[in-house]
């Protein structure tokens, strides 16, 4: 989410100065923070469509105000920003990568990458920012097409618009973390569970980039089965030692769940492991109650939790 707010920086400064009516200030300013962030994502290699049509549309725009000498952008500039943004949100859409899937990429294994859930969930989200950029293009055409003044116009190219981009904002906050688990629930968590079920273990254990350890503890919300756990609360803090390993614990409330780097306080229950014993169980390689027994990992607290786990997030019995 920080990822996708720091892509329209530019947009949100060249918004608020033509807004003042600094067309030229607006224009170099937003060109120049989208430069700067568009050296950092190539020095990276990972350039974002949004970030290279960001910076496109900035350097047109410098063109033709200060090399033409066109007064386009202080008339129009409103409609055109809207306009390509509107384009970059349904044309990503219609070649079937999301813009927002760029970013989500950043923070999931790339095991997930074609997880049904995972790419609906930004086929959705990036279809309200392009609902959202064509109401404000319209918005801003009719209070042209009206030649409105004063408060009204305000309302059109102003208070409507920033709204609208807060309520997006908001929406890509909240649906990932709500969606997922409902979707995942619906499909009895089998879509969500791909990479860690069992039927699955040719592409979890196969594929050399697959989560383990952490980073496999990191990916189970996205497998959490809400139906399951009902109005459970608890906290499951994980501490998994070795290769890959590391804290982490998983906070299940309000038919949500959400996984939190680090240690809690007072965890409902905790597990001890060497990643490598917990991935196997994860991936159904090994019985979960067979290394317990046999102290292969430790677990401590309330152990019912321990015994939900299967049913929590869809994975083999065993686990």
């Amino acid at each position: 989410m920080v990822w996708t707010v720091l892509g329209f920086v530019p947009w949100i400064i060249y918004w608020v100065l033509t807004g003042m009516g600094n067309t030229r200030a607006a224009i170099l300013a937003g060109l120049g923070f989208s430069l700067a962030l568009n050296v950092y994502r190539f020095a990276r290699r990972k350039v974002k469509i949004l970030d290279a049509v960001s910076l496109a549309f900035l350097a047109i725009s410098a063109f033709v105000t200060f090399v033409l000498g066109s007064d386009l952008l202080a008339s129009y500039g409103g409609v055109l920003s809207d306009l390509t943004l509107a384009s970059v949100a349904w044309g990503s859409l219609l070649a079937g990568n999301p813009f927002t899937l760029d970013y989500a990429k950043e923070d999931w294994d790339q095991a997930f990458w074609d997880n049904p859930i995972f790419v609906e969930t930004n086929q959705i989200i990036t279809a309200v920012w392009g609902g959202v950029f064509t109401v404000q293009m319209l918005l801003e055409g009719m209070a042209m097409m009206a030649d409105l003044q004063g408060a009204a116009r305000l309302v059109l190219v102003a208070v409507g618009p920033r709204a609208l981009l807060a309520v997006a904002v908001f929406f890509s906050a909240w649906f990932p973390r709500w969606y997922p688990q409902r979707a995942a629930a619906r499909r009895g968590g089998e879509a969500a569970a791909a990479p860690l079920a069992a039927g699955s273990r040719e592409r979890a254990v196969g594929a050399a980039d697959g989560p383990a350890g952490l980073r496999l503890i990191a990916s189970m919300p996205l497998g959490f089965d809400a139906g399951a756990a009902g109005d459970m609360q608890a906290t499951i803090q994980f501490r998994l030692s070795g290769e890959g390993g590391g804290a982490g614990y998983l906070e299940i409330g309000s038919g949500n769940c959400a996984y939190h780097p680090g240690e809690v306080d007072r965890p409902t229950l905790t597990i001890e492991s060497p990643a490598e014993v917990w991935t196997a169980i994860s991936r159904g390689e090994m019985s979960g109650t067979e290394a317990l027994l046999n102290g292969h990992y430790q677990a401590s607290g309330d152990l019912s939790v321990l015994m939900r786990l299967g049913s929590l997030f869809g994975a083999p019995e065993s686990a």
